[in-house]
């Protein structure tokens, strides 16, 4: 049995044994244990230990997720940041969940027109690098939030930094993943002079074991520690950043729209600076399997294409399919034929129902979605039952590769990282944090030491045109000022009858965070797999349009090929794996915290009192993990 599925029957008992007594036994409510030890991972083991200690020295899990996310930004800068944004769940151990928004926000300035070339063409380079690629960067905005609103009031800001400081100034030995990373292809000759001069010093690229330090980082972090948020999207740091952009170039010569000259000149102001703001929303919630879903609202579609595929799931016969798989197994077992490489239990038509429910929850996101302070996303009707009822009588036993996005009734009018904690009083966070693409938009803020991001090519720039990541949008996404990006990160704690915290997870991946979190929670609460083996099985992702579904390269060749010969799905393989799960589970109620890092990259998980989990190393062959 999984370590979830065993949670799900404990806590039922626990329900039938102590209902009827929190009633009325002093008309106080049901104490639930907490977990034995705190527990943090994330995508590097250097701020794994960092988040570990500060639960050691009294923290909670906010104030760990804050001091992990800000050793990040030194050590793992593919994706770690300051100049990025993201989103972070708060939730604990019985109280109210709360979400935090700190997604970029578009400047001002910003149109669809400077995107177009002089035919009213789209040019793709220019939403990826250059000036005209970055929105207004919300990391450090939402981290100071997180704190103020959630962290324990043991540590001040300054102190969660002084870690990430020290890191910064003192240096640390870059490992195989960051080296990789780095010798991939288009990475230095896409970086401007100040992120070469860090990366690439006197024009040698960085190996494994040699040594960063990242001393204009270290200045930047000290002036966040000391000033709050104030101390970068104001004075020296704004100043250093809008340079930067002002002096960057518009990719490729043809040039439309309100900018002229072919640099960055007015794209980015003081004002977009001053005037950020990090957001407190209303988290949203579903269930699948008796767990209640804690995840995030729009601007993020995760949270959305998460609860709706999973309650696509929950009323298909789940059970009784495994059930016969497991037996056609043995039985096929006994003859000596040939069986699947995924676990028993996992059939092609499990499959095909995965399949058909992400299709339908990422149409439904193509033509939906955008961010509420713009526009209004029909959030209630895509959950309604009637909705998620029509979504799974639709499935028939072939693919439906044209399957239509929800429409109102007539009658109205990559590169990203994630680390989760949970603590030893039960709070949870679930936190990711993105730069868009592998080191953002590749240009360091020179003097500053961080990266920019490249958060504009997220919008629907133009109506059905995909973006970096194949995804297509509508006007719901389309840029506005001040706009923030819909987004694809899917930060998620389970929570038992909203008391106590069973499992927190997430991961980076673009729009394959959403397909990757949603098969580990099936592999683990439907197949019964260890949250280990759920973590580290092959995966597939659906996204609508294109589509093909796309198969990891080690997916069971016989599934795939009964898909595509048998049901209709069209197919492709990815050239490597994708997305990184960073999850943590109670083993029971009251337990010690399993951690389980993703090993598609080198990230780390440990425990209290324990010592981390080793990273895993990168393949020999240098590929993009996006």
């Amino acid at each position: 049995m999984g370590v979830l599925s065993r949670v799900v029957a404990l806590v039922s008992i626990a329900l039938c044994a102590s209902a009827c007594r929190s009633a009325t036994e002093f008309g106080r409510e049901a104490v639930w244990p907490t977990p034995r030890r705190g527990a943090v991972v994330s995508e590097h083991p250097l701020a794994t230990r960092v988040g570990l200690a500060v639960l050691e020295d009294g923290g909670n899990a906010a104030d760990a997720a804050v001091a992990t996310a800000l050793a990040l930004a030194v050590v793992y800068p593919q994706a770690g940041n300051l100049g990025g944004g993201g989103f972070a769940l708060f939730v604990p151990h019985a109280g109210t969940a709360r979400a935090f928004d700190f997604r970029e926000t578009a400047p001002a300035a910003a149109t669809g027109a400077p995107y177009l070339d002089e035919q009213g063409r789209f040019v793709p380079e220019r939403s990826l690098r250059g000036p005209l690629a970055t929105a207004v960067p919300g990391s450090p905005a939402g981290l100071e939030l997180l704190l103020a609103e959630s962290g324990s009031g043991r540590f001040t800001l300054a102190r969660l930094c002084e870690p990430a400081i020290e890191l910064a100034r003192k240096g640390f030995e870059i490992d195989a993943w960051l080296a990789r990373d780095l010798a991939a292809p288009g990475v230095r000759e896409g970086m401007n002079a100040a992120a070469r001069n860090v990366f690439y010093p006197r024009g040698r690229q960085l190996k494994a074991g040699d040594r960063l330090v990242q001393v204009d980082l270290a200045r930047t972090l000290e002036l966040f520690a000391q000033n709050g948020a104030k101390g970068f999207y104001r004075g020296s740091v704004a100043e250093l950043m809008l340079r930067e952009i002002e002096r960057a170039r518009i990719p490729v010569a043809e040039r439309g729209g309100a900018i002229q000259d072919g640099s960055g000149r007015g794209w980015m102001t003081h004002d977009d600076l001053a005037s950020y703001t990090a957001k407190e929303r209303a988290p949203l919630k579903g269930w699948f399997r008796g767990l209640e879903i804690v995840t995030m609202p729009p601007p993020s579609s995760g949270g959305i294409v998460l609860v709706q595929a999973l309650g696509i799931l929950e009323g298909l016969p789940l059970d009784t399919d495994r059930i016969d798989t497991l037996a056609a197994h043995k039985i096929e077992q006994q003859k000596g034929a040939a069986l699947s490489t995924d676990t028993p239990g996992f059939s092609e038509r499990m499959a095909h129902w995965w399949i058909e429910a992400l299709r339908a929850a990422f149409a439904d996101r193509a033509a939906s979605m955008g961010d509420p302070d713009f526009v209004r996303v029909p959030i209630a009707d895509l959950l309604s039952t009637a909705w998620i009822a029509k979504r799974r009588i639709e499935i028939g036993e072939n693919a439906r590769v044209d399957i239509e996005p929800w429409t109102p009734p007539a009658r109205e009018g990559g590169e990203t990282t994630h680390l989760s904690v949970l603590d030893e009083d039960g709070n949870a966070c679930s936190l990711t944090t993105t730069l868009n693409t592998t080191f953002g938009s590749k240009s360091m803020v020179e003097g500053g030491g961080f990266l920019l991001n490249n958060e504009m090519d997220d919008f629907a720039i133009q109506s059905g045109t995909p973006n970096e990541y194949g995804l297509v949008g509508g006007a719901a996404n389309a840029i506005q000022p001040h706009k923030r990006p819909l987004s694809s990160m899917t930060p998620v704690v389970l929570r038992e009858a909203g008391h106590a915290n069973v499992m927190v997870l997430g991961s980076p991946g673009g729009p394959r965070i959403i397909t990757a979190v949603t098969q580990v929670l099936v592999r683990t609460l439907v197949l019964e797999q260890s949250l280990s083996d759920a973590v580290r099985a092959p995966r597939l992702h659906q996204q609508w349009s294109p589509k093909e579904t796309v198969f990891e390269p080690d997916f069971d060749p016989l599934l795939v090929g009964v898909l595509e010969n048998r049901r209709g799905h069209p197919v492709s393989w990815s050239k490597s794996r994708f997305a990184s799960v960073q999850a943590i589970a109670l083993d029971r109620l009251g337990g010690t915290p399993i951690t389980v890092s993703d090993p598609r990259r080198g990230g780390s998980g440990g425990t209290q009192g324990q010592t981390p989990s080793k990273p895993a190393l990168p393949p020999d062959e240098i590929t993009r993990v996006p």
